[in-house]
């Protein structure tokens, strides 16, 4: 015989795998948008990204849920916001040895011009902020020919690339951040030696001044005495969104240039008429 609790347990296994396949169908629904010139779809759950990060002593990569990110439609485009999760941080001062961790990024978003109009090429733009404390940098490249290179200083930054084309490239990069060290130079102590001697006049006889008495007085002459010193340093740089915009051109519709040439022909009739 079933009880009333075996029956209310898988009811609730029962709604509790409905949710989920509902869950999972709605995460693997494309995105699609049209801004009138072009129309914009991609699939987040086929995007991926990840990061490097320091756990217990070694390097681990964490992934970065494309679900979790934000997704915006700018222009004739997609501007992807990471919400602070893509960042990478390394420094030498862990085990005193250089040090670099890194994160990727890979993304397709396709891009249809709408009737009337032409694609032409897309404009890739890469935002976000780092810091370096020398020894060390931080770099960012992608497969469009997108690039950017610190090592000193830190502010917020900004590249990118044209991509010429009318399919849109792949959204497929890396970036790092490298704490290095190095050996300087440190002011230890003075030293002196005597280099030599030198004669000191102590006085004259006043009705001979040819004769005078002297002594000797040893050149002492000081140089610095350096050290070695290790110099250690970190970066950290966090990729705040990718924005990926398409640049299009007015073209004429296939009926257009019909109706035109129809348009064109009937004019050079009633021309040869008139000449007739």
């Amino acid at each position: 015989m079933t009880s009333l609790f075996s029956l209310g347990a898988v009811a609730r296994c029962s709604l509790a795998a409905t949710l989920a396949m509902g869950a999972a169908v709605a995460q693997a629904q494309s995105i699609q948008w049209s801004t009138g010139e072009v129309d914009i779809e991609f699939d987040p759950s086929t995007f991926a990204f990840s990061v490097e990060t320091t756990s217990f002593g070694g390097v681990s990569s964490v992934d970065v849920s494309p679900l979790s990110l934000g997704y915006t439609q700018i222009g004739n485009g997609v501007l992807i916001n990471f919400n602070g999760q893509m960042g990478v941080y390394g420094s030498s001062y862990t085990n005193f040895s250089p040090q670099t961790l890194s994160g990727s990024f890979n993304a397709y978003v396709n891009f249809t011009p709408a009737a009337g109009y032409a694609i032409t090429s897309y404009t890739v733009t890469y935002t976000g902020s780092y810091g370096v404390e020398t020894p060390g940098w931080v770099s960012l490249g992608d497969a469009a020919g997108s690039s950017f290179y610190a090592s000193a200083g830190g502010s917020g930054f900004t590249t990118g690339a044209l991509v010429a084309g009318a399919v849109a490239p792949v959204l497929q990069g890396s970036f790092s951040a490298t704490g290095d060290l190095t050996t300087i130079q440190v002011l230890d102590h003075y030293e002196s030696y005597i280099s030599g001697y030198e004669t000191v006049v102590d006085y004259c006889e006043p009705d001979d001044p040819s004769i005078c008495y002297t002594h000797e007085e040893p050149i002492i002459v000081s140089y610095p005495v350096f050290r070695d010193e290790t110099d250690l340093g970190e970066a950290n740089l966090h990729l705040d969104s990718i924005t990926i915009e398409a640049h299009v051109v007015a073209v004429p519709e296939p009926e257009s240039l019909a109706l035109g040439l129809a348009g064109l022909v009937v004019a050079g009739w009633r021309l040869r008429g008139r000449r007739a």
